[in-house]
Order: structure tokens, then sequence, then C-alpha cells
């Protein structure tokens, strides 16, 4: 077992290492080889040669199956037809709704069929809302006219990898919503009954409690962080003055570290 596990491990790694994607040929020979080994295992071999058998295998079936799944994940992706111009989607609001300077933003899950747009995509929506109020909601269903552009992150060497890290959340797509008379956006359902957008929503309304209680509290931010995972609630000043005294790990709540604050704006931004 030990020896399958980490034959099936170091299949997952040699994928990684890969500059792209293999096609459809070594798909073929790779199962071919993962089959042929774990029958071969199961005849009366010597030891040794079943052992390697099971280890060639399964590096094998892990090598396979890492890349089918990289496949599935890459190929939600935007058309690129749609790139930059106006589409009507209908979904969800998926993430509790971030305030910053021009606006709001969040994760959005497309329910429109065949649109061409990915499950999960990220939005802005400026001039919408402000500190204290958000014109959305977690759980909301919405009708929204999108701009929309495939993800794209700067390439500074070691700086933080914007596109991989929305890639990591399953995010395909980033954009903005259209807020012009014929392209108004129009609410449609005020909850969608399943469990994690209910789960936003009362983490949704945990925060507006505490910013309720503790208005112009420059640590009620740290609460929100501390009690319902929601980093983004932390002011950026104080995010640098964690960095400065090397205490940014604690607000690592959630098992993700949220990027330097301000980087997604600018890269938003640039959508507009």
């Amino acid at each position: 077992m030990r020896l399958a596990a980490l034959g099936f491990a170091l299949g997952v790694c040699w994928l990684q290492q890969q500059p792209a994607l293999p096609g459809f040929g070594v798909f073929a020979v790779l199962g071919a080889l993962a089959a042929l080994a774990v029958v071969l295992s199961l005849w009366r071999v010597p030891a040794f040669v079943a052992a390697t058998a099971i280890f060639v295998g399964f590096a094998a079936l892990g090598f396979v199956w890492a890349a089918a799944l990289a496949q599935w994940r890459l190929s939600d992706r935007l058309d690129p037809a749609l790139e930059g111009q106006d589409v009507i989607v209908t979904g969800v609001v998926a993430s509790l709704p971030q305030a910053f300077e021009r606006g709001v933003r969040f994760d959005f899950d497309v329910e429109t069929p065949d649109a061409g747009v990915p499950r999960r995509i990220t939005l802005s929506w400026y001039g919408g809302g402000s500190e204290d109020a958000s014109p959305v909601r977690a759980g909301e269903r919405w009708r929204f006219t999108l701009r929309l552009r495939r993800p794209h992150g700067s390439v500074n060497p070691h700086g933080f990898d914007y596109e991989a890290w929305l890639l990591e959340r399953g995010i395909r797509a980033t954009g903005y919503v259209r807020t012009s008379e014929r392209a108004a956006p129009a609410r449609e359902d005020a909850l969608v009954v399943r469990p994690p957008y209910l789960v936003d929503r009362l983490r949704d309304a945990a925060r507006e409690k505490i910013v309720r209680a503790l208005p112009d509290h420059p640590y009620a931010g740290v609460l929100i962080a501390l009690a319902i995972g929601d980093q983004r609630a932390i002011d950026p000043g104080q995010w640098q003055l964690f960095a400065q005294t090397g205490v940014s790990h604690l607000m690592s709540i959630r098992g993700w570290v949220t990027p330097c604050p301000g980087s997604d704006d600018r890269e938003r931004s640039s959508t507009a």
C-alpha cells in the first residue's frame, strides 16, 4: 500500500513538472501501462517484480488522474469571442461582498447554461454601494450584463501570482457589472436555499452586526476575520503593520493566504 501511495504521489508530481498537458495518446499509453502493471502484480511473480509493477502502475495512474483534473479545470474557461463584449448572465452571489473605494466586488456562480462563461467568476460593481452598504448580499440571485476577460496577473519574479490564485479558487474570468439604462442589474431571488449560500448569508449577517456594533473602530476588521474568516475586512494599513511585525500568518484563518490588499483591485480596475 505504501508503494502504491508513493507511486501515485510521484505521478502527480511528474505531471506538475510538464511544460504542457499531455494529449490523448499519452493518456492511452499510460492508462494501458497502469492496467498492465496491476495485472502483472496479481500474477505469481517474485515479490520484487510485483512491488515494481504496483509502483509503476500507480505512478502512471497518478499522472493520468492529475492530467484529467487539469484538463477538466482548464476547459471551464471564457469563450475568447466574448472577451470585452456585453454578456447577459444569471447567477448567485457566492461570496461575502467586499467594499472598496470605487464600489464592491464578489464571486459569482453562473447559472446560465451555454453562455460561454465559466461556472465561477469574480465581478466588480463600480459605483455600487459604499463601505456601509452593498447593493448585493451573499446568496442572492441576480441577472447582470457583464464585461468579462480572462484572468491576467503581473509576472514580476517572486511576486504574488494573481492568476494562479484565481485558478486555485476555481475562478476562470474576471469582469465588471454594466449599469447603463439598457443593462440595468436585476435581483431575481433574495436568497437561494443551498448550503454554501446559506452559510455565506449567515457570515454576512454576523459581519454586519460586528460593523454596526463597532463603527469606526480600527480593530473591527480583525474581529471579523477571527470570527468568520473574512480576511479582507482587515484594513490594508493593518496588513502592512502585520507584515512589518511578522504576524501576518496569524490572520490566515481559512488555510489560504489572501493576496496583498489592493493587488486584485488594480487588476480588476484595468477591466473598466
